[in-house]
């Protein structure tokens, strides 16, 4: 009767022992489960805010002036006459593996300025702000050009335009309409 006992004692405690497992496993599991969603809920924050800030970041354009030279140039516009007598000027920039050369041009209104691709990577002029181009609506390449291509643009108001290479948004310069 004691052996009889004893084995009921002992079941017993093996399985108040197993319950309080399972209850421990269960209060530890939605623990871990609430400690998952909170691990996951920071971990898409972090991305969230890190991809806010590579784009507000890359959408201006950065302007470094330490050990930079920046030369303005007047240029001496092409003058071109057509056969209705109207009077065109023209003038080119440049762009180079360095960027916009010259970086700023002055011009007159009616003024056409050429870009030329001498560059091993592709351009596209677009006004500025990056990657919107709203300032002057119109002035926008809105496509790349290889090497050697050209992109041509009219202006027709006065003000300081300034421009980038949509594609690497750090080459950027502006034109001077007068």
């Amino acid at each position: 009767m004691v052996q009889v006992k004893w084995r009921i004692d002992t079941h017993e405690k093996i399985f108040k022992a197993q319950i309080s497992k399972i209850k421990n496993i269960k209060r530890g599991g939605d623990y871990q489960m609430n400690k998952n969603y909170l691990v996951w809920g920071v971990v898409l924050l972090v991305v969230v805010l890190a991809g806010y800030y590579m784009m507000k970041g890359y959408s201006k354009p950065t302007e470094q002036t330490q050990n930079q030279t920046v030369t303005t140039e007047t240029t001496s516009p092409t003058t071109v006459a057509t056969t209705s007598g109207e009077v065109m000027t023209k003038a080119t920039v440049d762009y180079t593996d360095s960027g916009f050369t010259p970086k700023s041009i002055t011009v007159k209104v009616g003024t056409t300025v050429t870009w030329t691709n001498k560059a091993s990577d592709k351009m596209w002029v677009a006004s500025a702000p990056h990657p919107t181009h709203t300032d002057l609506p119109g002035f926008d390449q809105l496509g790349s050009v290889a090497k050697d291509g050209t992109y041509s643009y009219t202006f027709k108001k006065v003000g300081n335009w300034k421009y980038h290479n949509h594609l690497d948004p750090k080459d950027y310069g502006i034109v001077v309409v007068q």
